[in-house]
């Protein structure tokens, strides 16, 4: 399953709570006098802070982004290669992988046929494709929600409320 990893989680946190703040400031339209924790006094240019928040959330977005890209890549790399490797053919007989070994496996279960060691192997293989579609179906169902609710939506939220954020920090910016 896709997990994404700490310094991602850290971004994304980063993400939205700066993605909050922007959010807040241009629906209230509303800028913050001063920086408490920063010990800084805006009331003559408080169009700074709009900017500095904007800015850094901007940064947030863009850095959260690329390294969403980079994970998802990351997980779904043996995959891709897999599927560009799949038909691969032998120079000789010109045969695939798979071809290969479903010409050893019936080979080996021809003397098995009607047996109940066969009987097992058939049930076993069976057994091993319904457990490996029932795995594959919760992989692809949780790698969804994931990509949903921990790439998607933060990248949404992120992008909305740094679009709004200049909306409203345009028009002040023009009028100073």
């Amino acid at each position: 399953m896709l997990n994404l990893s700490d310094d991602l989680k850290k971004t994304k946190t980063k993400l939205l709570i700066l993605s909050g703040i922007s959010l807040f400031i241009a629906l209230t339209k509303a800028l913050p006098q001063k920086v408490a924790i920063l010990g800084l006094d805006l009331s003559k240019n408080e169009t700074m802070a709009g900017w500095f928040i904007f800015t850094v959330t901007c940064y947030f977005l863009l850095s959260f982004l690329i390294y969403s890209f980079i994970e998802v890549t990351q997980y779904y790399l043996p995959t891709l290669i897999a599927r560009k490797t799949a038909n691969t053919t032998g120079d000789t007989i010109g045969l695939t992988a798979e071809e290969c070994f479903l010409h050893e496996y019936h080979d080996d279960e021809d003397s098995d046929i009607g047996t109940i060691t066969g009987t097992l192997k058939e049930i076993s293989i069976k057994n091993e494709k319904i457990t490996y579609e029932y795995k594959r179906g919760f992989i692809k169902f949780s790698n969804a929600v994931k990509l949903s609710f921990e790439l998607a939506l933060p990248i949404i939220f992120g992008g909305v409320s740094v679009f709004y954020l200049y909306c409203f920090l345009m028009p002040l910016s023009q009028t100073i």
